[in-house]
C-alpha cells in the first residue's frame, strides 16, 4: 500500500515522502496513528503542493539568513564590562553577543554565536556566528573594561 507520511518516522522517512509499506503496517499502525495517510491521487496532488510552497519558503529563508550574514560580516561591536588588570568580574557568554546585536536590530539565537569558550579577559576578539544551511560570518568583538 503506498502511504503519504505525516511526520518524520525514523525507520521509514521524512514527513511528505510517499512510501511503499505493508498492508497491515498501514492498517493497524501508520493509519489509526495518524503518521500516515493513504495516498490516493488528490493526496499526491495536495503533497506536490506542498512541496512546492516549503521550496519557495525555504528558498526565503535562505535569502535572509544570507541578508544577515552580510550584516553582521566584519562588524563592530563593543562590550564594556568591569575589570582589573586585563581580567573581566565574570566572562561574556552568546546571551551576551545576543543581547549587543539585538541593539542594532539584528537577531540571532545564542545557538549561532560559537564561542569556544567565554571570553574572560579584555581585548579583541572574532566570534564566528553560524547561522541555518551553513551560512556563517564573522563578528570583531572589542571587550573594553570598566571599572
Amino acid at each position: 500500500m503506498k502511504v503519504i507520511l505525516l511526520q518524520d518516522i525514523k525507520s521509514l522517512g521524512k514527513k511528505l515522502d510517499i512510501k511503499e509499506v505493508s498492508d497491515g503496517y498501514a492498517r493497524n499502525f501508520l493509519l489509526p496513528k495518524k503518521l500516515a495517510e493513504t495516498a490516493t491521487d488528490n493526496a499526491l496532488k495536495k503533497i506536490k503542493e506542498q512541496k512546492e510552497k516549503m521550496a519557495l519558503a525555504e528558498e526565503k529563508n535562505l535569502e535572509n539568513f544570507q541578508k544577515v550574514a552580510e550584516i553582521l560580516q566584519n562588524k563592530e561591536i563593543m562590550i564594556r564590562a568591569k575589570e582589573k588588570g586585563g581580567k573581566l568580574f565574570g566572562s561574556i557568554l552568546a546571551k551576551d553577543i545576543v543581547k549587543e546585536l539585538g541593539k542594532e536590530n539584528i537577531e540571532i539565537t545564542e545557538k549561532a554565536v560559537a564561542l569556544e569558550k567565554p571570553i574572560k579577559a579584555t581585548g579583541k576578539y572574532k566570534v564566528k556566528i553560524i547561522l541555518e544551511n551553513g551560512i556563517q560570518a564573522v563578528v570583531n568583538l572589542s571587550v573594553a573594561g570598566i571599572k
